[in-house]
């Protein structure tokens, strides 16, 4: 069995993820390591035994570029002359006004130095009604590093804190996001000193908030966003389609949009969240459920599952399939 690098990465991270410790190894030990693995822990990932049952397809190389983390607009505010960050609490101003530094070594203390962007949630100012008002929420997103051996995918870390009524800090939510910033449908030749160099380091700050929820798994990360990218650029093209797509409602009935152009225009920034709901998998198969459209009116949101495989870089779409809702206020 021919075993190439990125399968004997995946292996390794995939015992690693199970025994929670790293493999420093140098790579040609890597690569026996994981030709064993692949043969010998089947039960890890679930994908040693020969995949059947489903049509082949004529794989096409996406550009990867097309689903290439995007950049959060946010408008600069001048900082009127006088102004000083609150004392012991956080409020409206602080929002508006504080720099990014100030901000975040207040807000995480050490952790602060990690902290690349804050989003300061403009589209909800309007519901402040003077400076002094306790801020109801802020996000922060960590500096971009290369993750396992997910390659052309960046790692950070989302801090999303809340207030209480009296500015203070509520809550702290922090959760890892990952963002495709380099050629993840390349299947040989990787230069991963390049990678692992300065790939992810001169990610432009602003591309952070587009990176997509999943586990903190890193192989799950690499596998939906190639399953869906393949899924979404092949709806985009002329011809039938490899894998079964369908869509209904909440209520079975059939869905009145065009759900072929909907997945064509689908990117991965607009994913909300990503479970295992109705992924009842079949031996081989993997199955994602993400949710998209959280905070849209009209056919949203939208829970699209996708099934496939990534097995030995022979990726393939099995099927996708949406069901929606309907939001009216």
């Amino acid at each position: 069995m021919e075993i190439d690098e990125r399968s004997s990465n995946n292996a390794i991270d995939c015992i690693a993820e199970r025994w929670q410790t790293s493999l420093m190894v140098p790579s040609i030990f890597r690569l026996l390591l994981g030709t064993m693995a692949v043969c010998l822990l089947p039960s890890c990932s679930n994908k040693a035994e020969e995949i059947t049952g489903h049509r082949s397809s004529n794989y096409v190389e996406p550009n990867w570029e097309k689903f290439r983390s995007i950049s959060f607009e946010q408008n600069e505010v001048e900082v009127p002359d006088g102004y000083a960050p609150a004392a012991d609490r956080f409020i409206f101003a602080d929002l508006k006004y504080e720099s990014n530094e100030s901000f975040a070594r207040r807000l995480l203390g050490a952790l602060s130095s990690r902290i690349v962007f804050i989003d300061r949630q403009q589209h909800r100012w309007k519901y402040y009604q003077s400076e002094n008002d306790p801020i109801h929420s802020v996000t922060l997103f960590s500096q971009p590093e290369p993750w396992g051996s997910a390659f052309g995918l960046c790692r950070i870390e989302r801090y999303e804190i809340s207030f209480s009524s009296d500015g203070s800090v509520e809550s702290v939510d922090v959760s890892p996001r990952y963002g495709v910033e380099g050629p993840i449908f390349q299947k040989d030749n990787f230069d991963w000193d390049n990678f692992r160099g300065s790939t992810c380091e001169e990610v432009p700050s602003a591309h952070t908030p587009s990176y997509f929820p999943v586990s903190d798994s890193v192989l799950d990360a690499q596998d939906l966003a190639i399953l869906l990218s393949l899924a979404i650029d092949q709806a985009g093209r002329d011809g039938p389609l490899d894998y079964d797509l369908s869509c209904r409602s909440f209520s079975g009935e059939e869905c009145e949009e065009g759900i072929r152009q909907y997945i064509s225009a689908l990117r991965l920034n607009e994913i909300n969240s990503v479970n295992k709901l109705n992924c009842e998998r079949a031996p081989n198969e993997d199955c994602f459920t993400v949710t998209v459209g959280e905070h849209q009116l009209g056919p949203y949101p939208k829970l699209i599952t996708i099934r496939g495989t990534t097995y030995m870089n022979d990726w393939q779409v099995y099927s996708v399939s949406v069901v929606e809702s309907f939001t009216v206020s």
